[in-house]
């Protein structure tokens, strides 16, 4: 009987050290992994405010530079249904579109022209470009939003163009 006990022991300690050894290796995260159940879009969701003037836009035809226009702006950031795909609403200049998010830094993916109105009753419709960025806001510290967009044509030869720009701290 005595030689039994240590046999068992002997075994008992080797399953014991095999199953912490399996345990510690599969629990243990690896190095550099990403977890797929984390969005990164998720960080950005919400709704950011801009303040009095958090909308502006600049409208120059060739060399003359028009007055900017200022307003407040509220700016809403919804998820997409593709993964990589963020939705920007903005009330209060119409704005709503879909953007392709790589990091911070972002690209409108679906809308490719835009008016440009010179008053007193010139509409123009010129080609719309626009990128944006998430990032810290310096004096606030809070998470910070900041979208331009340019719209440009020619008209006899002379470009048209208008240079909007939306920012905004997250609430």
């Amino acid at each position: 009987m005595n030689t039994i006990f240590p046999a068992i022991r002997s075994y008992f300690v080797v399953a014991m050290v095999l199953f912490l050894f399996g345990s510690l290796t599969t629990s243990c995260k690896s190095k550099g992994g990403t977890d797929p159940d984390i969005d990164p879009r998720d960080q950005y969701v919400g709704a950011y405010e801009g303040g009095e003037k958090g909308y502006q836009s600049v409208i120059a035809i060739g060399t003359l530079q028009f007055n900017p226009e200022f307003g407040p702006t509220n700016i809403t950031v919804s998820k997409s249904s593709n993964p990589k795909e963020i939705y920007i609403e903005s009330a209060n200049q119409s704005l709503k579109v879909t953007a392709e998010l790589n990091g911070e830094n972002f690209t409108v993916i679906d809308k490719n022209s835009n008016q440009i109105f010179v008053p007193p009753n010139n509409n123009y419709t010129g080609s719309y470009k626009a990128t944006g960025v998430f990032g810290k806001d310096q004096a606030s510290g809070k998470l910070a939003f900041v979208l331009t967009a340019t719209t440009e044509t020619l008209k006899d030869g002379t470009a048209i163009r208008k240079v909007e720009t939306y920012n905004g701290t997250k609430k």
